[in-house]
């Protein structure tokens, strides 16, 4: 099996268990739509420090959805890994709980003590994937480890959890300011130069 496909199988199985809840229209006012949500502005520099050399792409599934986040590394070319973030305005008294039922039915257990609820399964011998959600964010994580050392993407999904903030949230799909050129700051770009005749 090809690592990026059977990866993409596996995460669009994932994820689809995460879209068929009825998530609602999101408040524009709180969050930005998923499709607006982007791997620069959520990984955080925490995930980063986790995944020394590895550089990221960003794909998604639907024009709806929120990114993948795939990382990969010149060397270490045997280990693929993925964060899926799929985030939506639960419904006013869902248990996310419940939303673990699809892992558990194909063969995950149940992970104690990572966020509000949290699962791992091992789809295909040499991966591990782990979704979690918690109750003070309506993102649904799904961290997938393809290759040695597969049992840090329970880590990585912790650090991962516990970056989604609402602050992030609000400003992800934003892109950063572009740096100032030659290193001056934007006021001193912007004001007259006196001294030129």
């Amino acid at each position: 099996m090809r690592v990026g496909r059977g990866a993409g199988v596996v995460l669009a199985l994932a994820l689809g268990a995460c879209r068929s809840r009825d998530a609602g229209t999101p408040d524009a006012g709180v969050l930005p739509p998923p499709s607006a949500l982007s791997c620069e502005g959520l990984v955080t520099p925490e995930i980063r420090d986790a995944l020394p050399g590895f550089s990221f792409k960003e794909e998604r599934t639907c024009p709806s959805c929120g990114p993948i986040c795939t990382f990969r590394s010149a060397e270490q070319k045997d280990v693929t890994v993925s964060i899926a973030y799929d985030c939506h305005k639960l419904p006013d008294g869902q248990d996310v709980r419940g939303l673990l039922a699809p892992t558990l039915r194909a063969g995950g257990i149940e992970v104690p003590a990572l966020g509000k609820a949290a699962a791992r399964r091992e789809p295909v011998p040499g991966m591990l994937q782990v979704v979690t959600w918690d109750d003070d964010t309506p993102c649904g994580i799904v961290v997938t480890w393809l290759g040695k050392d597969k049992d840090r993407a329970l880590e990585l999904a912790r650090t991962t959890l516990f970056g989604i903030t609402h602050e992030r949230l609000m400003h992800a799909g934003t892109p950063p300011p572009a740096p100032p050129p030659n290193g001056l700051p934007l006021d001193a770009r912007l004001a007259p130069d006196a001294g030129q005749p």
